[in-house]
């Protein structure tokens, strides 16, 4: 009885640590954008994401990701980050 119960606290543990790592190995990736003359966020994010994406929270993470302030406007030559693996 003692052996099952070992075994059935080892098989959750090494369950749970498995699905722990999974869990992070879904790491965001990014790429580099240039803003162009006339560019928004909006523009920039509509060239990247589908239309299953919610592109307003993909604009936000643009912004948290790059510390650019709601009303700030991009400056052409700028280079900013965007997620590429997004979800």
């Amino acid at each position: 009885m003692k052996k099952i119960l070992v075994l059935f606290i080892i098989s959750v543990f090494c369950y749970g640590w498995i699905a722990n790592a999974s869990i992070f190995s879904s790491e965001v990736v990014y790429k580099e954008v240039e803003v162009n003359s006339n560019d928004t966020l909006w523009d920039i994010a509509a060239k990247e994401v589908d239309n299953t994406t919610d592109i307003r929270k993909y604009i936000y993470d643009i912004q948290k990701i790059n510390h650019i302030e709601h009303d700030t406007p991009l400056v052409p030559g700028q280079i900013i980050k965007v997620p590429v693996s997004y979800k």
